[in-house]
């Protein structure tokens, strides 16, 4: 079976305050947390890669407890609360790999990935699509402006995407526009 690339961002695993800030709809953050992994476990398989492009978990021990239960290899574009992340990379290699890159050209899906929105980006003239986090509500996808797309776990149901699915959604959608 082919290995799938998926991305999202700013899940924030244990963090209380992003049920105000974002205005999740969850009770608790342990009620987040679980509708989390059990959303992205519904699509990332074990063999799978998933680029989290900033702001993953808020303490060590939760990002522990919860990164051995997704599904997948994460590879991590750091964000401005990553801290947590950082940390447990040095001894969970196997599940978790830090991408020491302000943005990063992801070679099978030929797009650029980052943690910040980006006006300017290689190739963008020329097609290539811009998936980037940071901005839960700010920077909604417009593809009418640019080909960026925003990552955050908000505006997917909280559920990694596939990225080639992603694109192929998406040039649909600019071809009905023509």
């Amino acid at each position: 079976m082919k290995r799938k690339i998926f991305v999202t961002s700013d899940t924030f695993l244990g963090r209380i305050e992003i049920l105000d800030i974002a205005n999740r709809p969850f009770e608790a953050i342990g009620e987040m947390n679980e509708a989390i992994i059990e959303k992205w476990n519904a699509v990332v398989g074990p063999d799978d890669i998933v680029y989290h492009l900033g702001n993953l978990a808020w303490t060590p021990l939760e990002a522990e407890d919860i990164l051995i239960r997704l599904n997948g290899r994460i590879k991590l574009l750091m964000g401005d609360y990553d801290d947590a992340a950082l940390e447990i990379s040095r001894y969970l290699k196997d599940k978790i790999e830090i991408i020491p890159l302000a943005f990063y050209k992801e070679p099978k899906t030929n797009t650029i990935l980052s943690h910040w929105p980006m006006l300017d980006w290689p190739g963008k003239d020329k097609g290539v699509f811009h998936f980037h986090g940071h901005s839960l509500f700010d920077h909604p996808t417009d593809l009418t402006i640019s080909n960026r797309i925003n990552a955050c776990a908000d505006n997917w149901s909280y559920q990694p995407q596939e990225i080639s699915g992603l694109i192929e959604l998406f040039k649909d959608f600019k071809n009905q526009k023509k």
